[in-house]
């Protein structure tokens, strides 16, 4: 094979190569610009196939709209340049050297502006990932978010408890998708308490709930947002995770009877009474927090679930 001839192959050769790498930056590329175009351009309440908000980059247009403009010009100018070197098969040398210099000038925008926007395209998705699994500033998983969101518990402490604030498999009623409010540290340091308001008419209350717990100092609580009567507690008990109240006081053949292969989860029945006043709201919920209680905390774990509330006496 003649010298010529194997530079000619050579050449052929990187050329499809440079087009095969270069039509595989450009297409997700166009569809950005068209992306970027469709969102100024398109009537509104007209749906795009994909929108910035879906690609995270909504706030760039919003408060960077010049970085898009100049990806768009810097991209057309790189397209049209290279493009014209490839089909065009006469250059004057000035026409060749002037192309080539528009496509490296376009280049070399284009480059840092598209890492540029690529970085804001990371954080974005990174940041709506994390705000996707975070409940009140909390990292946690899906079944726990949407467990605390549905039912409407704030989380006003949570230290020491890792991923831990709501679990499913050991409810009392044997059903193993139930949830419940939970929480767990071997060296019993956690410190959690959830809760929520209920605007409820004049009158005395009852809150009741199903808990069960490790060990001691773990209370359901009542109270009201202008604190009253102050805070009522009441001990959850400790049977640990076999027996307890309910299943104690459950029928034989009855789901709390069976739950556990016939022994039971250690959950109770825990009733707080509370008087509410006009203009006053009820506040309740189950806390291990000791500031809280003025009482030691000193269980590994603890759950609790069901909350109901039952009006038992006008004022």
């Amino acid at each position: 094979m003649e010298k010529s001839t194997t530079i000619d192959l050579c050449s052929k050769i990187f050329k499809s190569v440079f087009i095969t790498i270069g039509t595989f930056m450009a297409v997700p590329m166009i569809l950005l610009a068209a992306e970027v175009i469709g969102a100024r351009l398109a009537p509104e309440g007209m749906e795009l196939p994909f929108t910035l908000e879906r690609l995270g980059l909504a706030d760039i247009e919003k408060n960077s709209p010049g970085l898009f403009t100049t990806y768009l010009i810097s991209l057309f100018f790189t397209l049209l340049s290279a493009v014209y070197l490839l089909v065009s098969k006469q250059f004057v040398k000035i026409e060749r050297i002037a192309s080539w210099a528009v496509f490296f000038v376009s280049l070399l925008i284009l480059l840092p502006t598209t890492n540029t926007i690529l970085k804001e395209n990371r954080k974005a998705l990174t940041k709506a990932e994390e705000d996707r699994s975070t409940y009140m500033g909390v990292q946690m998983d899906d079944f726990s978010k949407a467990y605390l969101s549905k039912n409407g518990w704030n989380l006003t402490k949570h230290e020491n408890c890792g991923d831990n604030f709501v679990r499913k498999g050991e409810h009392y009623s044997g059903d193993p998708l139930a949830g419940y409010l939970d929480a767990w540290s071997p060296d019993k340091s956690q410190v959690y308490q959830a809760e929520k308001q209920q605007p409820v008419g004049p009158g005395t209350y009852r809150v009741v709930c199903a808990a069960r717990a490790e060990g001691s100092g773990v209370y359901i609580f009542a109270t009201t947002t202008s604190k009253k009567y102050g805070v009522k507690l009441v001990e959850v008990p400790h049977y640990g995770n076999t027996e307890g109240e309910i299943w104690e006081n459950a029928l034989d053949g009855s789901a709390e009877k069976e739950a556990n292969m016939g022994n039971g989860y250690g959950w109770s029945k825990v009733v707080v009474t509370i008087t509410i006043d006009d203009n006053d709201t009820l506040v309740y919920g189950v806390t291990s927090d000791s500031k809280f209680t003025g009482r030691p905390f000193n269980s590994q774990w603890f759950s609790a679930s069901d909350f109901t509330v039952e009006r038992v006496a006008a004022n």
